[in-house]
């Protein structure tokens, strides 16, 4: 394999500011690129905010889609196959962050929420800017690791029904589908899941859901109406009253203060 090549390689465009010992980038990959077999010569924490990219470690293949949480160590080999749109993906690239030592992968709609702030602070930058982003790094840092109740000692099948959830939403993929899955019974499932996160599989669910919807509500002009159902509330009042209990504002709200 050649010598690890910088994340700005083979990009469309991209805006880097270097906060302290990280550089802090937004980046676009064109349709349908592929990066052959590489690594990079730092770590790398990398959120999807737009488009998917496939990427191929030598332990996993993992496709990326908006919300994807993506960390991997210097030198790690990989392949990156982008899809048809492309991709904009904000990175954190820094040698300072001990728990950059392995590959792992999540779906989180709050750090695509901090990853939006970020691209948008990287496109008008100003004197704040890195002071600005310097706040939104360590925010991103935060929500890194922030793990649900007990995780550490869920078997590794009841992780693998989280990340099925995950990566199905906004869709809302039955408890005996899930179960089937991963070959377990759905009683099984369901107490194993309330015994290591403290929640039931559909408030799971829900709250993923919203996040989901948060992260919609900067990212697009999806009208609240189309954006309820596509969550999967039965009318728009029923999501604007869900949503408020889940963020503290209305969806309206909330689109407004994420938009300046």
């Amino acid at each position: 394999m050649r010598a690890p090549i910088s994340v700005l390689d083979s990009t469309a465009s991209h805006s880097t500011v270097t906060v302290g010992n990280a550089d802090v980038s937004h980046i676009a990959f064109a349709p349908d690129r592929v990066l052959a077999r590489h690594s990079h010569p730092r770590g790398c924490v990398a959120v999807v905010v737009d488009g998917a990219v496939e990427k191929a470690f030598s332990s996993r293949t993992t496709t990326a889609r908006a919300g994807a949480v993506v960390t991997m160590p210097a030198e790690e080999p990989h392949v990156d196959v982008f899809g048809r749109a492309g991709a904009r993906i904000v990175v954190v690239e820094t040698n300072d962050d001990p728990d950059l030592d392995r590959v792992s992968w999540s779906r989180d709609w709050d750090a695509m929420v901090i990853a939006l702030r970020i691209a948008r602070e990287l496109a008008v930058p100003d004197d704040f800017t890195p002071l600005a982003l310097e706040g939104l790094v360590l925010e991103l840092a935060a929500v890194r690791h922030r793990q649900p109740l007990r995780t550490a000692r869920a078997p590794g099948w009841l992780r693998s029904v989280c990340e099925r959830l995950d990566e199905r939403l906004p869709e809302q993929p039955s408890l005996v589908e899930i179960a089937d899955e991963v070959g377990l019974h759905p009683a099984h499932v369901a107490r194993a899941f309330r015994t290591h996160f403290g929640q039931s599989v559909g408030s799971y669910t829900r709250r993923r859901r919203l996040e989901w919807a948060a992260g919609e509500l900067i990212a697009s002009d999806t009208p609240l109406r189309t954006l309820a159902l596509a969550a999967g509330f039965a009318d728009q009042s029923h999501f604007t009253r869900a949503f408020k209990c889940f963020a503290g504002v209305s969806p309206g709200r909330y689109r407004d203060a994420h938009s300046r």
